[in-house]
């Protein structure tokens, strides 16, 4: 089976489960982003949804930096996504709309703040800093960037079960917080946890 086979039903539980069986111990995330997706689901006013998702993620708070199971995680934006499928034009388009929240979310508070005064503001100076402001979120894979022209990079997130649209949703938001037009950011998957994402500016 080619990759493209075995991908071409991202929203399946069967991949779900493909994807938990990649994961190494001790692989972790920051609690942040399962706050965040808990928050958003609790925006939907969705009660059996948000019953579901506490479940599989396991409690209904985490604290922000501290690091819980990866596998929590996926079980949780799979749950999520699912379940905002309708609103959101699909599987896909609810994974790409869970990342974008958690990046605006990010960005309104000190640390997201800091980084984009530390950027200046520069989307070129932003995208080289992608990596190190991986690191600091996730315990689990890690991201390369290498410039494609100019106002172009093209970014790879390895080891990461996390699917790609909600990565697309990250980049997107955080590109187009230094103000910069015609943001347009592509991902694809390459490998069962590996993604490449084209950005562009401009």
């Amino acid at each position: 089976m080619t990759l493209v086979q075995s991908l071409a039903r991202l929203d399946s539980p069967q991949e779900l489960e493909r994807r938990l069986a990649v994961v190494r111990p001790g692989d972790t995330a920051c609690g942040y982003f399962f706050n965040c997706a808990l928050d958003e689901i609790r925006r939907q006013g969705d009660a059996a949804l948000l019953r579901r998702s506490i479940d599989v993620a396991g409690q209904e708070k985490f604290a922000a930096f501290f690091n819980y199971p990866i596998t929590s995680l996926l079980q949780l934006v799979y749950t999520a996504a699912w379940g905002l499928s309708e609103k959101h034009g699909g599987f896909e388009g609810a994974m790409w709309h869970l990342g974008s929240h958690v990046a605006q979310e990010f960005l309104r508070n000190t640390v997201g703040r800091t980084m984009l005064l530390l950027a200046g503001k520069n989307p070129k100076r932003l995208a080289e800093g992608l990596p190190s402001a991986y690191r600091t979120g996730w315990q689990h894979g890690a991201s390369t960037v290498q410039s494609s022209g100019p106002g172009r990079y093209t970014a790879f997130i390895h080891g990461n079960v996390i699917p790609h649209p909600y990565f697309e949703g990250v980049l997107s938001e955080v590109l187009i917080a230094t103000g910069v037009a015609n943001v347009k950011v592509t991902g694809r998957q390459i490998g069962p946890a590996d993604s490449e994402f084209s950005l562009s500016w401009g």
